[in-house]
């Protein structure tokens, strides 16, 4: 299941469930005398029953009427042979007697239900002279050792490579960093070479430029990652207080994430229950599951060290890309510097590939690219408006 489907069940069960509640507290509303207040719960849980829907269309899970009919059958069957016995069971043990006459209102309704349903499928296919319709069913997820409890060493493995992936991802600053330090310190050093011919104007510039650009970059990476952290950080510990203070909640969640997934009801509640053994475990998959949000990649995101690679490879493109303007002759040194800078991005892009597993030409190619444009805008500008007496 990709992140967009997850996140559209999982903001599905939200509306849904919030739909049935805001509706059971405008009916004590109207209990309790107060009709202005029911009418906000109606109105708002009708809004939330069109998201839901809209939630329940994007998602894939309204299909044909034959295939609907078929599902439903299915599963009311489930819920009435199988889903609310259990439940009666288990609530007669705990003596809740409120809970009991629900489970078996609920039960005995379900059957009639399924009756209904099934005469239905019947009578359409009837209609449209067919026998079956075939079903695409989603094969169940094989659950995982850690499931049972076990630190198992392919559940270590799968934590180390989230880990490795947190590293990689800084790579993502390094490439950046190292570009925007050639791009825009060729573009300036081109620009001002342009216009006075002069290597020390041309080197104070660039110094210039590659010093604010190096601090700037470097604090805007470290405000950005920071910022993530704190959001998942913060999203992580409002999931915690939720299994905290309403646990029954929660867990019916993860149960109908696991559905969605592909397992039956009792594989789900199996697997769920397991998870929830563990405390951490339990936070850890409903942070995953629900918010798409790693804590050990969280944990492990490190702002400084951010905003240290994104600053270091930047004063580092920054520097060689002013190599020529040292070393060479102040008539070669603008075309010496642009094919020297091309050379570099095209190998900046190459090793970018290489983690990406992209197309090495492609990555090279398009970094290359980008510098030749900010060589040749800056030379134009100089060349432009020169200055005078130089």
């Amino acid at each position: 299941m990709n992140t967009t489907d997850r996140n559209l069940w999982s903001s599905f069960i939200g509306e849904a469930k919030a739909n049935r509640t805001y509706i059971a507290y405008g009916i004590k509303a109207l209990e309790e005398g107060h009709p202005e207040v029911a009418q906000i719960f109606f109105e708002v849980a009708g809004a939330e029953t069109i998201h839901a829907i809209q939630h329940l269309k994007a998602v894939g899970a309204v299909k044909s009427t034959m295939e609907n009919l078929q599902q439903v059958v299915e599963e009311e069957q489930y819920e009435g042979q199988t889903m609310y016995p259990r439940f009666l069971k288990a609530a007669q043990a705990e003596k809740r007697s409120e809970a009991l006459a629900a489970f078996q209102l609920a039960m005995e309704r379900e059957q009639h239900h399924m009756e209904m349903f099934t005469t239905a499928l019947e009578g359409l296919k009837k209609k449209l002279a067919v026998t079956s319709v075939p079903r695409s069913v989603s094969t169940p997820i094989q659950v995982a050792e850690h499931v049972s409890g076990k630190k198992s060493e392919p559940s270590q493995e799968l934590v180390k490579e989230k880990l490795r992936i947190v590293k990689l991802e800084r790579i993502r600053e390094v490439v950046f960093g190292m570009q925007d330090g050639i791009v825009s310190t060729v573009a300036v050093a081109a620009s001002v070479m342009a216009s006075t011919r002069l290597v020390g104007p041309t080197l104070v510039a660039a110094f210039a430029s590659g010093l604010a650009g190096m601090i700037s970059m470097a604090a805007g990476s470290y405000l950005g990652s920071n910022a993530e952290r704190d959001l998942h950080l913060a999203e992580i510990k409002k999931e915690a207080l939720e299994i905290k203070e309403k646990p029954e909640e929660e867990l019916a969640e993860l149960i109908e994430v696991y559905i969605q997934e592909g397992f039956s009801r009792e594989q789900a509640e199996e697997v769920a229950n397991k998870i929830a053994q563990d405390k951490d475990l339990w936070l850890k998959t409903l942070a995953e599951k629900e918010l798409g949000i790693s804590i050990d990649a969280t944990q492990e995101r490190a702002p400084l060290k951010d905003a240290l690679a994104m600053g270091v490879s930047f004063i580092i493109g920054a520097g060689l890309s002013v190599l020529p303007y040292v070393f060479v002759a102040p008539a070669y040194a603008i075309p010496v510097s642009i094919g020297l800078n091309l050379v570099l991005l095209f190998i900046l892009g190459a090793v970018k590939s290489r983690v990406t597993r992209g197309n090495l030409w492609l990555s090279g190619l398009e970094v290359a690219g980008i510098g030749l444009l900010a060589s040749l805008v800056g030379y134009f500008l100089g060349r432009l408006f020169p200055v005078q007496g130089m």
